[in-house]
């Protein structure tokens, strides 16, 4: 087969890259990998990222490949709303509904899915450099983004105050104990002193970090604004909202987003493997049954636009997330694999989105450009456009919460999402109350626990489940010796991100070319799916 050594060279690189082998989570060395068998066939099982990512880096090897979608678009969790899509849920009879008609103006859009790529996420950046997908910076945080609670007191903080001011009251409280004489013991409290900033007597008194008391005049020098007290500070638990993610390492500076929306990176993979291999994907194509038969290969039986099909190829890779793999009919395979996909569920994880036909949040005093506003309202956070700076109308996530919280707003009716989102915006932002300037007309919502297809953000690993071990070994082995593979962010490191969902794209296809063992190491880490989706709290 032509171009297979060019290929499985660029696939050898994309596995190892400048991190090592050890990024794929396989600690082994790499071989350049044989070519495959000729005229081997594949399926693959959803066009999503990690569909994608196989479909692509198979098909320059060689495979055939035929790709199966549940949905009619490609993209599974990586999803922008734009207007005159149609947003569906699963309903009360356990039937699909549309919940949202997306009303944004034409040029406005907003993730509903991933929204940031990490500048350490080799994979997709790569992939965006291949396909010339522009990239722009992502703001995490600026030190003007908010603080909101409301437990008692009702506080409206600005993030500078929050982190600069709890930083000097611990620094005079660390400084207090230092009583010795010694050098070291000097150098320190010359470090508390420029790191709090304190004063010659070791105390806090605020700082301009924390902002200015007055706006700046001609006449008088800034003075600081007045620090928070300690006690409330700590009485208020802000640290209990996230507030310290963006110090988490998946988060830190510098991040990334595709310009225009996150499924550019989805168009731009369909169509490279449009252009290059043909219409191998087939959208509306649901399956309902996978077969592995005792003379070899995977069966896949599957609806296409309401009418009963069947496939049968060398191998499967499948991204259908466990949930709904759940209840698609699975023949010969083993008692250890069905326990482990009925062993870990999905996560609850809502989010809203709202059309600012100004963008309030850039004027003064507010002055915020990107970044999240946290609140101990159920909306939990709120995402400022880190695009289009200055211009007329933006889009702003208004809600992105999980677990508990999500299940309270996804049980909501869609208006009365937005109706309850709404009052944790004007927490943050007066101006929720006008509905010109925040029209409900275009609001949209998206519990995916009840996305059809999807039914959850991600696989909610916990590292301190005995029996999540076992399952997510199995889940990185094939079924019928070498025919059936479980991949996606569910089967990786990184739960929840489409790094992961690519790591584990290419993990399996290292097992089917032999470079990666088929077997599991004896001992697996867990991934904590709550760190690397909310972070430390």
């Amino acid at each position: 087969m032509t171009g297979i050594s060019a290929a499985a060279q660029a696939l050898r690189e994309a596995m190892a890259g400048n991190a090592g082998p050890e990024a794929t989570g396989w600690t082994g060395s790499f071989d350049l990998p044989p070519a495959p068998r000729e005229g081997a066939s594949v399926l693959v099982l959803g066009a999503g990222i990690a569909g994608l990512t196989a479909a692509y880096e198979l098909s320059s090897l060689g495979y055939r490949c035929t790709v199966l979608e549940a949905q009619k678009r490609v993209g599974g969790r990586n999803r922008t709303a734009r207007n005159g899509d149609r947003l569906y849920e699963i309903g009360p009879t356990g039937e699909p509904v549309e919940t949202h008609r997306c009303a944004f103006d034409d040029d406005l859009y907003l993730n509903l899915g991933p929204g940031r790529i990490p500048y350490h996420h080799r994979r997709v950046l790569k992939y965006c450099r291949d396909f010339e997908v522009d990239l722009e910076p992502y703001i995490m945080e600026t030190t003007a983004n908010l603080v909101r609670l409301s437990n008692g007191r009702s506080t409206r903080w600005r993030n500078r105050r929050v982190a600069n001011d709890t930083r000097g009251h611990l620094a005079a409280l660390l400084a207090e104990t230092l009583v010795e004489k010694d050098a070291f013991t000097g150098q320190l409290l010359d470090l508390l002193r420029v790191f709090g900033p304190l004063d010659e007597n070791g105390d806090y008194h605020g700082s301009t970090r924390s902002g200015y008391s007055e706006d700046l005049d001609v006449h008088d020098f800034p003075k600081p604004a007045p620090p928070l007290g300690f006690q409330e500070l700590v009485e208020s638990e802000f640290w209990k909202q996230h507030f310290y993610q963006p110090a988490d390492y998946l988060w830190q500076a510098t991040m990334f987003q595709p310009v225009g929306g996150m499924d550019k990176i989805v168009d731009a993979f369909a169509e490279e493997i449009e252009e290059k291999f043909g219409e191998i994907i087939k959208l509306n194509a649901q399956v309902t049954a996978i077969t592995l038969p005792e003379k070899g290969g995977v069966a896949v039986d599957y609806t296409l636009d309401g009418k009963g099909c069947s496939e049968v190829a060398d191998y499967c890779v499948s991204s259908i997330p466990l949930p709904v793999l759940l209840d698609i009919d699975l023949l010969n395979f083993s008692r250890e694999f069905n326990e482990a996909i009925r062993t870990v569920g999905f996560a609850n994880t809502c989010k809203v989105g709202w059309q600012a036909n100004e963008r309030f949040w850039e004027y003064y005093p507010d002055m915020i450009y990107g970044g999240i506003s946290w609140t101990d309202h159920n909306i939990t956070q709120m995402w400022y456009p880190s695009n289009d700076y200055f211009s007329e109308k933006g889009t702003l996530t208004g809600a992105y919460n999980f677990d508990d919280e999500a299940v309270k707003l996804g049980n909501l009716k869609p208006k009365e999402r937005l109706k309850d989102a709404r009052k944790g915006a004007i927490g943050l932002h007066h101006q929720f109350k006008d509905e010109d300037i925040v029209p409900s007309a275009k609001g949209v919502s998206i519990a995916w626990h009840k996305v059809p297809h999807q039914l959850g953000g991600w696989a909610a690993w916990d590292p301190r489940n005995a029996h999540h071990m076992v399952a997510y070994k199995q889940l990185l082995q094939p079924e019928g010796g070498d025919r059936f593979y479980v991949m996606g962010d569910q089967a990786s490191p990184l739960p929840g991100w489409q790094e992961g969902a690519m790591m584990s794209a290419h993990y399996v296809i290292g097992q089917m070319l032999g470079i990666v063992p088929l077997a599991a190491p004896e001992v697996v880490q867990v991934p904590d799916s709550v760190a690397l989706t909310q972070g430390s709290s």
